[in-house]
């Protein structure tokens, strides 16, 4: 084979067509992205909270910071809804805290600028701030066990109502002359995973008000310590839904379809709570 020698300017122009080629040069395709910070009324943990776009399948939650980072699809990705021209609104949601929403801008799936709100590189300008409207606490007794026999446990519920009137979904056993035992209690491990649940035969879905400042009841119900392992630490959530009909049932949809009920995916139900923990030994 014979070799002939390029021209000067020849290797000139392929050589410069490589340094601008992206795949020989530092150059990428930025990723598209809405990121922020969120912050909770009366919570120094600030996880957990839904952040979700409206008109989408895109949905995230907030670190212990309150921080979230929402990757946007590129228009060939499927599976998220479609990004296109216009308004979305952008929701950040926990069930007992005020439904909050930021409105921004896509042009072609890519954050138009607004000098008050968001960055074109997609970073909100401020913290949005998340109103309580419902604190609940629980406290255990006796907080640690020894696994010897069955035992019983003492479950104390305090609700505090931020706004004059919040209205929730509880289980309670209603017996003659309208007494009322307090139950619908779930027992999770720390891998969440379901493993005792406490309702009492006969008992029923009720709908009732927390009148401000608060509403408290104890509750004991058996402890069976064949279901638990030594060393364990377990956390006792009551079945308490705050009533509302503002959150889009869309945002419902995607965090879970049976988060609402009583059984294990009851632990999807986005309700800030304190409490509630106590060890096997």
């Amino acid at each position: 084979m014979k070799w002939t020698a390029l021209p000067f300017y020849v290797i000139f122009l392929f050589l410069g067509a490589c340094e601008d080629n992206p795949f020989f040069g530092d150059d990428k395709i930025p990723e598209r992205e809405i990121t922020g910070r969120v912050s909770l009324q009366f919570s120094e943990n600030h996880s957990e909270i839904y952040v979700w776009l409206e008109g989408t399948e895109l949905i995230t939650q907030t670190d212990e910071n309150g921080d979230f980072k929402m990757p946007l699809p590129t228009s060939s990705e499927q599976g998220t809804g479609s990004i296109v021209t216009g308004t979305y609104k952008l929701y950040f949601y926990l069930a007992n805290y005020r439904l909050e929403y930021v409105t921004i801008e896509l042009l072609n799936g890519e954050v138009v600028e607004d000098l008050s709100t968001i960055s074109k590189e997609g970073e909100l300008k401020r913290i949005v701030s998340l109103k309580n409207i419902l604190t609940l606490d629980t406290k255990i007794s006796p907080q640690s066990y020894i696994l010897t026999e069955d035992d019983s446990i003492t479950v104390n519920v305090k609700l505090n109502s931020n706004k004059p009137e919040v209205f929730i979904n509880t289980i309670v056993r209603v017996y003659d002359r309208g007494y009322v035992v307090r139950t619908g209690f779930l027992i999770y491990n720390d891998n969440h995973q379901l493993i005792q649940s406490i309702d009492i035969e006969g008992s029923k879905k009720r709908r009732e008000a927390v009148m401000s400042p608060r509403k408290e009841w104890t509750a004991e119900f058996p402890l069976n310590k064949s279901f638990y392992s030594s060393n364990g630490e377990y956390n006792v959530i009551p079945y308490i839904v705050v009533d509302r009909s503002d959150v889009p049932p869309k945002l419902e949809s995607l965090i879970g379809a049976n988060q609402k009920s009583f059984d294990q995916n009851f632990i999807l139900y986005p309700l800030k709570r304190t409490g509630g923990k106590f060890v096997v030994q």
